[in-house]
């Protein structure tokens, strides 16, 4: 680390204390969100630790409602500690997870109320995707803008009308609150959190330190072609819904047209018109564009990848990749790296 990042740690470890990071976990979490949440905080604690003996910068406790073991996304159980033990504690950061769950905790009153009272004693809050519903019921976001996933950017207006959505960044910051339009960001966002503590300087040593993509908004854009956002028969809307909830799951175009009560040839038809796609069509660029997301920010095999995206393996991955004139799977992730590099 040079002479301008060890000064910028040393002013930081002099000025404040111990800092406590809070992230909180519901049924369906998303893991890489935790674990990538963790590791950023974690590292940064370590490189900090290592520049000054004795100097301890980052707590990471992993909370849910009621405590316990926490299933998340990926099968893998997840020890918690209950948001009531923390009652008498300070957090500098509550973290809210992204994942299924979020869309009943955000109607949970004690877990409102817990966050409603923490919120004068926190420094800055922090969500993933659907994390943004559950601060958004606290309260947090009248008037302040906010971003999710593109399929829930309307369900989040209808329920939230004074959040002020912005449609395009991938990461927002209002009044230090912080929120992030997809999955699996945790590492992104809590890299910002620490920039923010540390200065670029740190953050990209412990970006490089976790053998991950830094800063996703300094990549190119997206070119992969999107649905449509604006979507108004409810029942489609609805079911747009159910495939980005049910991305890993083996799916079918007949599950989604009974989850909203309709014959599938009525379903097709009226998806196509509503989305401009067939619900195929809609489901496997949902998948091809979360396969082409953990490429670009983990070290996964191809295979795991494509299991962890509903797609069951690399070489249907790969074939799907051809279909759309990409280059392989393997090729794809350095050419990404390798633009990283050249940007950094």
């Amino acid at each position: 680390m040079n002479i301008g990042s060890l000064n910028k740690v040393e002013a930081a470890s002099d000025r404040s204390s111990l800092k406590h990071i809070g992230i909180i976990v519901f049924d369906g979490v998303i893991l890489a969100d935790v674990v990538g949440a963790a590791d950023v905080f974690g590292v940064g604690d370590k490189l900090i630790s290592t520049a000054f003996p004795g100097t301890t910068r980052y707590q990471v406790s992993i909370m849910s409602i009621s405590g316990g073991m926490v299933a998340s996304s990926a099968a893998v159980q997840i020890m918690t500690a209950p948001i009531s033990q923390f009652d008498d504690q300070q957090f500098d950061t509550l973290l809210i997870a992204s994942g299924t769950g979020n869309f009943d905790a955000y109607r949970d009153p004690t877990l409102i109320a817990w966050l409603q009272k923490k919120r004068t004693q926190v420094r800055r809050l922090a969500a993933i995707c659907t994390g943004v519903f559950v601060i958004g019921a606290a309260g947090f976001l009248a008037g302040r803008r906010a971003t999710t996933h593109w399929a829930l950017v309307d369900k989040l207006s209808r329920e939230f009308s004074t959040v002020i959505i912005d449609r395009e960044s991938q990461i927002v910051e209002d009044d230090n609150i912080f929120t992030s339009c997809d999955v699996g960001m945790a590492t992104d966002l809590a890299l910002r959190l620490l920039e923010k503590d540390l200065g670029p300087a740190v953050a990209q040593r412990v970006a490089q330190n976790l053998v991950v993509c830094q800063r996703r908004r300094d990549t190119s854009p997206n070119t992969l072609a999107r649905p449509v956002e604006s979507i108004r028969n409810s029942k489609i809307h609805k079911a747009s819904l159910w495939f980005v909830e049910h991305l890993s799951d083996p799916v079918s175009v007949i599950d989604a047209a009974n989850f909203v009560s309709m014959s599938e040839r009525n379903f097709i038809r009226q998806f196509k018109r509503e989305t401009g796609q067939t619900p195929h069509d809609f489901l496997i660029n949902l998948r091809l564009e979360a396969v082409r997301q953990q490429l670009s920010e983990t070290d996964l095999p191809i295979d795991k990848i494509a299991r962890r995206c509903g797609l069951f393996s690399g070489a249907n991955v790969a074939k799907l990749f051809r279909k759309q004139m990409w280059p392989s799977p393997t090729e794809y992730r350095k050419g990404f790296r390798l633009h990283q590099e050249n940007i950094a």
